[in-house]
């Protein structure tokens, strides 16, 4: 009898054990692209090249796609002339107005201005609208660190996302010294 209440035991901890199974996120480093944040699972990585009345350029996204949501981060390096002598947030409202369009949407809420690593400024949203068909609520930081804009993305199902993952995930976007030649690091699950 002992015995069988004791194999039940190990056999409790042992399924408890991997019902708490180990966290999705994991830190990622994008060296050439100068941040790091925290990603859930393996990121999708897209590079996009497009032509502006200022020339070329080219966006980079990481991005994580999940049933109930989406996160991800973007970089584009902007030409001198369209960042020089501009007010930031002429650029951060064409790209916020840019994402609630894309979503069909609505902002939600006030914009709040914020500072990366204390001197670089920066714009967080928060819009409302349909994403795969469901309602979807997205909230979003831009950054415009010299000429590079940075827009840290967090998209869910309309109350289906918990405040806390959003936060963690925002949250955890800083900078780091850039590299020339560029590595993606994630840092894999401890055992």
């Amino acid at each position: 009898m002992k015995s069988s209440i004791r194999l039940l035991f190990v056999i409790a901890l042992s399924l408890l054990s991997l019902s708490c199974g180990q966290s999705e996120w994991r830190p990622m480093e994008v060296s050439e692209g100068g941040f790091r944040v925290l990603m859930r699972g393996q990121p999708n990585v897209t590079r996009q090249q497009f032509d502006t009345p200022a020339g070329k350029m080219t966006a980079f996204l990481y991005s994580s796609d999940r049933p109930l949501s989406y996160y991800a981060v973007g970089y584009t390096d902007y030409p001198l002339a369209l960042v020089v002598g501009k007010d930031p947030y002429e650029v951060f409202e064409g790209v916020r107005n840019t994402w609630v369009r894309r979503i069909g949407g609505r902002r939600v809420g006030s914009d709040g201005k914020l500072t990366l690593s204390g001197k670089y400024q920066g714009l967080e949203f928060t819009a409302e609208g349909d994403s795969k068909g469901t309602e979807a609520v997205m909230q979003a930081r831009l950054f415009l660190v010299d000429q590079r804009l940075y827009q840290v993305i967090a998209m869910g199902r309309k109350n289906a996302v918990p405040q806390g993952e959003i936060n963690r995930f925002l949250n955890s976007f800083a900078l780091v010294p850039t590299s020339e030649v560029g590595t993606l690091q994630i840092t894999p699950p401890a055992k």
